[in-house]
């Protein structure tokens, strides 16, 4: 009875369609049609269906009537409600609690996502601004490649064409001597110091040794000069290159326009810083060089002695084809290479003894020039590798009481030893003559304190130690050689008048040097 009573009962929504059908019959006499009631400026969003949730969703389900000019407005005016700027479900107190957890959810997931869509945004500007940052790096990275590679065009263009004038030098050698010139004293020199006996036996030598290449290992050097204004020489007048120092010998070239030839020498200053005794068993070359590598060479083998140190051809070349062949530029280009086989009498005197008043403390002998060194064997095998494998190897001569040496001067071999024995032999005139002994027989503990001689007592010039320590491979006595580089001037006085005859890695430094001075 109840259930019946409560199914009699008219529903909300019932209801609302009854008063809704009163209200339109009573006024469908007189209501307009919708599109004539709604203002052309009120959009059609803003018209609200009374209930929403009580109403299907679709369109055709809907009756006409329900749209109005938005009754909610007028049941706020009626129920005193403030009007909201906008009429949504969200902001509506009546439509508060309306929402379902769907909808909930859906907000939810949307917040999520702006949230996402932030971060990313902010992501993407932090790659941004890093690429950026890398290109403008990237920018300055090639700015700064093109410059090196600028650079190093053209020290390789400079290289190319030093490799091609070389060339052209090797492939242009030729021996060009002509035999009727006579090797001679000048005569303003020492020329009562000449005789037929010295002039023969000159003959013979150049003879055999024109035909022999000069050995460049050991005591061996080269002096390279460009005489200038050569149009201006007079006649019997010396021009000489610049003084070089090499074993403790100072060295010079000299040339002289002699009536129609120019005369060629090599001088040996050695009786101007001594009043000793000394002599010099050297073999040498002069050689003039033309730039297209034309050359003119002549060998001899000489003795120097300190009361005639300068020699050479009176008539080395007519002036005529010197001026034709080798003059450019009003200049030409002459050398002298050096190679010195015996030397005695320069030298400081001995501060050791090993001759045969060691013979009963020694259990071999050394030959070297004729000179015998009485030594032990175990001292200079646990010194020098070379040694070691002399006297302790399956040779021969291990097995012998005397033992040849060649390739060495005996006064060096005699300061070598000095120095193995704790003698203080070392200085600007035995240093270099003891490295090549050291260098020959790998003597490290020597080489060692012949480098802190240089680093720190020579009074060598910078140009000579920078020489000794490519030569010697003195890697710390090097570094301070270019650390003492500090100007363009340091870095002239350095090059060698053949640019050529400089190490690489000595002119890559040396042009890194160049570059941070210019």
């Amino acid at each position: 009875m109840q259930s019946a009573q409560c199914s009699s009962n008219p529903t909300r929504r019932e209801m609302s369609l009854q008063n809704d059908s009163i209200m339109s019959s009573s006024t469908a006499q007189t209501r307009k049609p919708l599109a004539q009631r709604i203002p052309q400026s009120q959009p059609l969003h803003t018209l609200s269906p009374l209930y929403e949730n009580d109403f299907p969703h679709s369109s055709s389900d809907f009756p006409p009537i329900l749209y109005a000019k938005n009754p909610i407005n007028k049941l706020r005016q009626r129920a005193k409600f403030p009007t909201p700027a906008t009429s949504s479900p969200d902001s509506d107190p009546i439509f508060a609690n309306d929402s379902t957890p769907k909808d909930q959810s859906v907000k939810q997931l949307k917040a999520e996502s702006d949230n996402k869509k932030d971060r990313s945004d902010s992501t993407i500007q932090i790659v941004l601004k890093m690429w950026q940052e890398l290109l403008e790096k990237q920018k300055t990275i090639k700015i700064s490649i093109s410059r090196i590679d600028e650079k190093l065009r053209l020290l390789d263009e400079h290289n190319k064409k030093s490799t091609q004038d070389l060339r052209k030098k090797l492939d242009s050698i030729q021996s060009e001597i002509n035999p009727t010139m006579k090797p001679e004293v000048p005569s303003k020199i020492k020329e009562s110091d000449v005789s037929a006996d010295i002039t023969e036996s000159v003959y013979s030598i150049q003879d055999k040794t024109n035909s022999e290449t000069m050995s460049t290992s050991g005591k061996y050097f080269v002096l390279k000069h460009k005489f200038e204004n050569v149009s201006s020489f007079k006649n019997n007048k010396f021009y000489f290159g610049e003084e070089e120092e090499h074993f403790g010998v100072p060295w010079q070239i000299c040339v002289e326009r002699n009536n129609g030839f120019l005369s060629f020498y090599l001088w040996n200053l050695l009786s101007n810083k001594t009043e000793k005794n000394w002599e010099m068993d050297l073999e040498y070359e002069l050689k003039i060089v033309s730039p297209g590598s034309k050359e003119k060479k002549i060998k001899f083998c000489r003795i120097f002695k300190d009361d005639e140190n300068e020699w050479g051809l009176f008539e080395f070349i007519e002036w005529d084809e010197l001026e034709k062949d080798f003059v450019v530029d009003d200049c030409f280009c002459a050398e002298i290479a050096v190679k010195m086989r015996k030397m005695t009498g320069v030298y400081k005197e001995n501060l050791r003894n090993f001759n045969e008043t060691m013979e009963e403390f020694s259990d071999v002998v050394l030959l070297v020039n004729e000179e015998k060194f009485y030594v032990l064997k175990l001292y200079l095998a646990s010194h020098s590798p070379y040694f070691k494998t002399l006297f302790m190897g399956n040779f021969k001569e291990s097995k012998k009481f005397e033992i040849k040496l060649t390739g060495i001067d005996a006064d060096d071999f005699q300061k070598y030893l000095e120095v193995l024995y704790g003698e203080q032999a070392i200085d600007d005139i035995t240093i270099e003559g003891i490295l090549i002994v050291s260098d020959m027989f790998d003597t490290p503990l020597i080489i060692r304190r012949c480098e802190n001689f240089l680093l720190k007592e020579s009074k060598k010039r910078l140009k000579k130690k920078l020489e000794m320590s490519i030569r010697y491979n003195l890697d710390a006595l090097k570094k301070q050689c270019i650390s003492e580089i500090k100007s363009i001037d340091d870095i002239k006085s350095v090059i060698p008048g053949d640019i050529h005859d400089m190490d690489s890695s000595i002119m890559a430094e040396l042009f890194q040097k160049f570059l941070k001075l210019h």
